[in-house]
């Protein structure tokens, strides 16, 4: 029986000083608020349109649907600063619950400051932004995994 993957985004808001988690969003379990790492994560229609790098830092864009619940939570985020964090995680689909499965893989993750946003009649466009130019930098601020394609092949 073939593994049917699924992937979840898991986005995490938290005040400048991240001392506060301010909201809490996971895009897969659609119409449900789920529990993980001990707190409760609540639906949001999202997608991750994946990282630019530059040697002014890298940019992130989450897009969003244009409600204004998400206007009000972007206005207080860029007004805050805010901090991001992204994190994509892969599972077995076949095995799932209806919550978060023990043991999924970290496939992608992603911190960055609210920095700006942009949108259409029906999306916005939140941008989220690091200082750190990953040229100079001591740590990257994307972490990659090599769970989508397993153990590279040793010659």
């Amino acid at each position: 029986m073939p593994i049917a993957r699924g992937q979840a985004l898991f986005v995490a808001f938290q005040d400048a000083g991240q001392i506060t988690t301010v909201e809490r969003w996971q895009s897969f379990w659609v119409d449900q608020s789920v529990t993980w790492e001990g707190s409760l994560w609540t639906y949001q229609p999202m997608d991750w349109s994946g990282i630019t790098s530059g040697s002014g830092g890298d940019q992130a864009t989450l897009v969003l649907p244009r409600l204004p619940s998400i206007q009000a939570l972007l206005r207080q985020a860029l007004a805050g600063p805010w901090i991001a964090t992204m994190r994509v995680y892969q599972f077995d689909e076949a095995l799932d619950t209806g919550s978060p499965q023990a043991g999924q893989i970290l496939v992608g993750s992603c911190i960055g400051q609210v920095i700006g946003a942009s949108g259409t009649a029906t999306s916005i466009n939140m941008k989220l932004g690091s200082a750190l130019s990953p040229v100079g930098a001591q740590f990257p601020p994307v972490t990659a995994t090599d769970a989508l394609i397993g153990v590279p092949c040793i010659l």
